[in-house]
């Protein structure tokens, strides 16, 4: 004698198809939102850390700035001339207007 299994299989219905989409959307949303949230939180981060890296940059070019015009300033290049026993012949002095 054998035995028949009498199981009924269940149809999927088109209620049953709806509620299986709307809870499969909701956990994709639900993981897009956290993994967008993720990336603008990193990105923020990297704003923030080049915005610092900038800031030493911009303090670092003033400074730089700040030296050429020291090295540039004409008493200082004279002084140096003079030391090396240098004289100034007016006759070879050439003006050039830098830019």
């Amino acid at each position: 004698m054998t035995r028949k299994d009498n199981k009924k299989r269940r149809k999927l219905t088109l209620q049953g198809f709806a509620i299986i989409f709307f809870t499969l959307s909701l956990f994709a949303w639900l993981l897009s939102s956290l993994l967008v949230n993720t990336i603008n939180t990193n990105l923020a981060m990297k704003i923030q850390t080049m915005n610092d890296e900038l800031a030493v940059l911009k303090s670092q070019n003033q400074s730089l700035t700040y030296e050429i015009s020291n090295l540039e300033n004409k008493d200082r290049i004279y002084a140096a001339a003079t030391a090396a026993d240098l004289d100034q012949v007016t006759d070879n002095i050439i003006s050039v207007n830098g830019e």
